[in-house]
């Protein structure tokens, strides 16, 4: 059989009374030399679909990947050549982003979450003086300018029901929450009625100075927050921002759920017997 081409024209599957299929060409059982002819090319696309037909996976381990986590190697039919494909045991829902940036499949991330978490920090701030920003890490809050803080979901809020999203929001963000926080701290210190214990610095100050510093973080805040508004409108604004969170968290469970299908339906594959 050397110097021949498997093809679908000439491959053929035979099955014996015993149900061992054996993979042929021309009549005669394929070798392992012609297997490894085969252009290997990936079986399960991004979206988790069939780019082929499978055929049934082979017991041979073409590049000494035998060690390897569990897999399969898969012979399948694109139009009308035939293919092979190493297929993981399991799906790997690991992205690699432009650039070879590598996302790990427990973090969701993308920028439509960057978007719906700046919108949430921006409405939570308008309705309260609590903002989503206030579970981030202490160094989240200082260090440069220029930081993003970046942050899991709640669970409440992220929509998602098989993995975590996580999120990053720009520096206006930051900002607006910080200056909320410390104009909550400086009204209160300013408050004549009020039982929060002045700082250090603030016991040397008279109340109109504290109310002073009150309003000159609320100015700060009202200006932070203006930006933050504008950068979501620049976005389509919070229902456009909402709806294409939305969207795409449940295209993503759909993609990851069609993945597992695909590879439970690949493991029940019969395996096709070719000669040494």
């Amino acid at each position: 059989m050397a110097g021949k081409q498997l093809t679908t024209q000439n491959a053929t599957i035979t099955t014996a009374a015993v149900e061992v299929k054996t993979l042929t060409m021309s009549g005669k059982q394929v070798t392992l030399a012609v297997f490894r002819q085969l252009k290997e090319e990936p079986l399960i696309g991004e979206d988790g679909t069939l780019n082929g037909e499978p055929w049934g996976a082979i017991n041979y381990h073409p590049d000494k990947c035998s060690a390897a986590a569990d897999h399969l190697h898969v012979v399948w039919q694109k139009g009308t050549e035939l293919r092979r494909a190493y297929v993981d045991g399991a799906p790997n829902f690991d992205r690699v982003l432009p650039g070879g940036y590598r996302v790990s499949a427990n973090l969701y991330s993308s920028v439509a979450a960057n978007r719906y978490l700046t919108a949430i920090v921006y409405m939570g701030l308008k309705t309260s003086n609590k903002s989503i920003l206030d579970s981030r890490p202490p160094s989240f809050a200082t260090r440069h300018a220029t930081h993003l803080a970046r942050l899991d979901f709640p669970e409440e809020l992220s929509q998602a029901e098989t993995f975590s999203v996580v999120a990053t929001v720009p520096q206006a963000a930051v900002d607006a929450a910080d200056l909320a926080s410390a104009y909550a701290r400086a009204q209160a210190e300013a408050d004549p009625g009020s039982e929060a214990a002045p700082s250090a610095h603030w016991q040397t100050q008279t109340i109109e100075q504290r109310q002073e510093e009150a309003t000159r973080l609320r100015g700060k805040y009202d200006e932070a927050m203006s930006a933050l508004r504008a950068i979501i409108e620049k976005c389509g604004g919070f229902d456009a921002i909402g709806d294409a969170y939305t969207a795409e968290i449940a295209a993503e469970e759909e993609r990851r759920r069609r993945h597992l299908d695909v590879h439970a339906s690949l493991a029940k594959l019969p395996q096709l017997f070719i000669a040494v």
